[in-house]
């Protein structure tokens, strides 16, 4: 019986498991998870901050147990790996130098959120992993005054989970604007008001150094005395076990070919600690999202079990909230489009998600980049208050298909007055690069 290694029991983790179990039976399927939680969503944890949902265990999609007795995993929680042997096939688990052997292993570590100097952590939290989410929300509520580190998509939705709970927030970023890496200038405009009204946002200001505990901020631009610091800086991929051992690229991901295998044969990594491939620019990537990650297991799956499939690569479609306004992203922004040398052109549109007549109607911009060239869609932006999400989501398949801003153009879209305007937006900002305009 060919024995099978899963390390990290999470998103892509247990979609590994379970496709294999079902694909091959035979095979013996050990999951390793270093915490009590499997198939759990890190996601989740701005909305438990926020008292959105009280009970931990809706983190997890399915609880141990499940996996254990339903789909025959060898499912061990609170089994902290502590070193591989890729060459040997054995890795190490705990203080007690027990062992697990395996012919196939699958990495499926996530990811680690990324730290900052400090003296000291008392009052320092991190906003990641759900397991600690009921220690990190009764810290937090009982605090007044909070620094949070970060204006990216994590930073933004802790921030306001902590301003619904009354907390006064400071939030401080390093770039010009909030969610820089999802929107462009122009777009920012339309959500950082709206961010800014309810908390101290200080752009474009580092922090230095987090003191007394996490009660004292230092960044380049002055000092903040606060009850307790919130890091939110993003995560890096949590690839130390297997570091001198395999290829490892950018961020420190693991490198992978299409079938999720490592530069040693047998060897397969997946989720926020594998690397992928750009597919607009050909190039490595890491997206650390959990569909991503999803994908990638059920990927691995089948080629441990023998039943070839590819993994197609990423254009990183992303997508967040500041109370009722969604900020969307895929591909490139302008500004990335530039800096990979890519000749680009770029349209905006300012529109309603309904008939003029129909009541309810919300606002909603819309921002396409294509190459100039030859009309492919490089990258869009998207802020409104609805009908966000269905948008970029066409706009993704679009990217991961080489679509034109023509292919857009006359996409037969779906009208109705109530729910649609007869001109997609969409199909308004392809006219305009489409039209020369």
């Amino acid at each position: 019986m060919e024995r099978v290694l899963i390390i990290g029991g999470g998103a892509a983790g247990m979609t590994a498991a379970s496709w294999i179990r079902r694909l091959a039976p035979n095979m013996k399927v050990t999951v390793l998870e270093s915490t009590s939680m499997v198939s759990h969503a890190p996601c989740g944890v701005p909305y438990f901050l926020e008292g959105l949902f009280d009970d931990p265990k809706l983190f997890m999609t399915y609880e141990p147990s499940f996996f254990i007795q339903k789909r025959g995993i060898d499912l061990r929680v609170n089994a902290k790996v502590r070193e591989i042997d890729v060459s040997s096939r054995v890795a190490k688990i705990g203080d007690e130098n027990e062992t697990v052997e395996f012919d196939y292993l699958i990495i499926a570590t996530g990811s680690i959120p990324s730290e900052i100097k400090t003296d000291g952590k008392d009052k320092v939290f991190f906003v990641h992993h759900p397991a600690h989410a009921e220690e990190l929300r009764k810290a937090l509520w009982s605090l007044e005054k909070i620094a949070v580190i970060g204006g990216g998509i994590l930073g933004v939705e802790t921030s306001e989970a902590l301003v619904s709970k009354g907390k006064k927030v400071v939030m401080i970023h390093h770039g010009s604007r909030p969610l820089n890496r999802m929107l462009d200038d122009d777009m920012a405009s339309f959500i950082s008001p709206k961010i800014a009204r309810d908390l101290d946002m200080r752009l474009s200001e580092s922090v230095l150094e987090v003191r007394n505990g996490g009660r004292t901020v230092i960044t380049n631009k002055g000092e903040y005395k606060v009850d307790g610091t919130v890091v939110a800086i993003g995560v890096k991929p949590n690839s130390s076990l297997v570091k001198g051992q395999l290829e490892l690229g950018i961020h420190g991901s693991v490198v992978v070919n299409d079938k999720m295998e490592t530069s040693e044969k047998g060897i397969y990594a997946v989720g926020d600690v594998a690397q992928s491939t750009n597919v607009i620019t050909g190039k490595p990537d890491w997206v650390p999202y959990a569909p991503v990650a999803n994908k990638m297991g059920f990927v691995a799956a089948f080629n441990v079990a023998g039943l070839e499939k590819k993994f197609p690569g990423v254009v990183g479609t992303m997508i967040t909230k500041y109370k009722e306004t969604q900020v969307g992203k895929v591909g490139l922004t302008y500004e990335e489009a530039l800096k990979t040398n890519m000749k680009a052109v770029e349209a905006k549109v300012q529109h309603k998600t309904r008939a003029r007549y129909y009541p309810g109607s919300k606002d909603i911009w819309v921002k396409l980049i294509a190459e100039e060239s030859s009309g492919r869609v490089l990258g869009a932006q998207i802020v409104g208050d609805e009908e966000v999400l269905g948008r970029l989501d066409v706009l993704a398949l679009a990217m991961m298909k080489g679509l034109t801003v023509e292919d857009l153009f006359f996409m037969e879209n779906a009208y109705l007055p109530a729910v649609a305007r007869v001109w997609d937006p969409i199909v308004l900002a392809a006219r305009k690069i489409y039209a020369g305009d």
